[in-house]
């Protein structure tokens, strides 16, 4: 067999091309597969990503459609049901009423933010519930099937809330898309089916500037369609629409929209490293075996030693999530009460902010982020460089007084902020959810999970941010919450480990 392979011809500079074509016929000498296999892979990895982003931005806007008109929509309620003691209405209203009134804040204005706020808290907490459920689904069902299933109560959502006469209605609509919203978590399980570990954040920096772009531009479209189109003008009477189904029939098209490009175009992605890599799988699964059987004996032994185990990186990641958009989504919730109550700010020049904000946090996430996340700047380090700028700018905002160039210096930082760090953690978060080889392990559970956590702290954030700005006054609150998160950024310099998946050049 030896003499096969025996290079015995002498040498000429032709030699080399004839050998290597001549090996490339041995059952022994594989390789000359990997170049096309490379070539598959590149090309599966850029239209998935590609297919991901667009609709994930097309959801965005859908979702951010209703956001500046839930003052309105909650104005139009209250002048159906507001005295009705027999709404839900007028009942939810009475506890919101109580909650103001225990905060000390004042003002009939202010009880439809709280509203608006407790409305959006039944979203986030239902998301609290679900995330993990659709992200164990996608494990085992593939994440295109479970994602194209969560559109159809996306869409059923949308269509509840253009025919929403009754609150009611309105409230069933919050409750569906609440339980049924799986493309965030999707598109960031998707992404790391099919990144390495070196272009992970790359990858959920795609994310963010999905965000980014779909809160600056989906509030100004459903403000638009809201004054523009009135579909009580044009549809009969006896059709159960109101004053705002303009918006909701206009998201109600792009969820369509998505949905179809996505049945057209997104591939499977769970089991993407066995498809395109099947020659080297085996072996990588030789190894990944070996390593698991030695972590099973090392762990074994150290419990043998009645040492109580240690947080897991995802525990300790969910804790930082949770911590910090309870934190960041409380200033959020109270910007445009500070910079009423201190600017005087109409609802043009917050918007002005906003889109500010919007736009360069989009560019924080394409330019910085995906170039440097993970090869010049590890996702630990530019994670804590954005909570210490999230806890500069809350310190910056609270000692900002009647001086409106550091309101503006504040929110450049907390664009920076929200540019880096939830796309990083996440891109942390996905590095515990199962080997880089023969599929995706239980990434789609973890990633729900830490998503739940996250949603969790951003339900509560608004009624934290809210309480203490009411209570303790707005500079004590913002400068609490900034040195609240220094403190977390302290934790994840200690706990938080910058650990990496083997990737196939280890």
């Amino acid at each position: 067999m030896r003499t096969a392979k025996a290079p015995a011809v002498p040498p000429s500079p032709r030699l080399p091309a004839a050998s290597k074509s001549s090996a490339s016929t041995s059952p022994d000498t594989p390789a000359k597969k990997m170049p096309q296999a490379k070539t598959e892979r590149e090309k599966f990895v850029s239209r998935t990503l590609t297919t991901v982003f667009t609709a994930l931005l097309i959801d965005i806007l859908a979702f951010t459609v209703i956001l500046p008109l839930f003052p309105r929509i909650l104005r139009y309620y209250e002048a159906k049901d507001g005295s009705d003691p027999g709404s839900t209405y007028y009942v939810m209203m009475g506890w919101v009423r109580r909650f103001r009134v225990w905060i000390g804040g004042s003002g009939s204005h202010l009880d439809v933010v709280l509203f608006g706020g407790a409305v959006g808290w039944i979203f986030s907490f239902l998301q609290f519930v679900s995330s993990p459920i659709i992200g164990s689904l996608s494990d085992k069902y593939g994440r295109r099937t479970i994602l194209l299933i969560s559109m159809i109560g996306n869409g059923v959502s949308m269509i509840l809330w253009s025919v929403s006469k009754s609150f009611e209605v309105f409230v069933l609509s919050r409750i569906v898309g609440g339980l049924t919203e799986g493309n965030v978590q999707m598109s960031m399980a998707m992404i790391s089916d099919v990144t390495t570990p070196e272009t992970r954040s790359k990858g959920m920096a795609l994310v963010g500037v999905a965000f980014s772009l779909g809160f600056t531009l989906g509030p100004s479209l459903g403000a638009w369609f809201a004054t523009k189109v009135d579909m009580q003008r044009w549809v009969p009477a006896w059709l159960p629409v109101n004053e705002y189904s303009g918006p909701a029939l206009f998201a109600l098209a792009l969820i369509v929209v998505e949905s179809v490009y996505m049945f057209v175009s997104l591939p499977e992605t769970i089991d993407f490293k066995t498809r395109v890599f099947s020659d080297e799988v085996v072996g990588e699964k030789k190894k990944v075996q070996k390593k698991k059987s030695k972590q099973d004996v090392k762990g074994s032994n150290s419990t043998s030693r009645g040492n109580g185990a240690k947080p897991s990186q995802l525990t300790n990641l969910s804790v930082v999530h949770f911590v910090y958009l309870l934190l960041f989504s409380g200033m959020e919730f109270t910007l445009t009460f500070l910079t009423h109550d201190r600017f005087d700010f109409s609802h043009a020049r917050q918007g002005m902010m906003l889109g500010y904000m919007g736009l360069l946090s989009a560019l924080v996430q394409g330019g910085y982020v995906r170039r440097m996340a993970g090869r010049v700047v590890s996702e630990k380090t530019m994670a804590m460089q954005g909570m210490l700028a999230c806890g500069a700018g809350f310190v910056v905002m609270g000692m900002s007084g009647g001086r409106e160039w550091m309101l503006w210096i504040g929110a450049t930082l907390q664009a920076f902020t929200s540019g880096t760090v939830v796309s990083c953690l996440t891109s942390l978060a996905s590095m515990t959810g199962g080997e880089e080889v023969d599929g995706a392990g239980e990434r789609g559970k973890v990633l729900g999970t830490f998503r739940a956590v996250g949603q969790l702290g951003r339900a509560m954030g608004p009624l934290v941010g809210c309480s203490l700005y009411w209570i303790v006054g707005s500079t004590v609150a913002y400068v609490g919450e900034g040195l609240a998160m220094v403190v977390v950024v302290a934790f994840v310099s200690v706990v938080v480990e910058q650990r990496r998946e083997k990737s196939k050049s280890d």
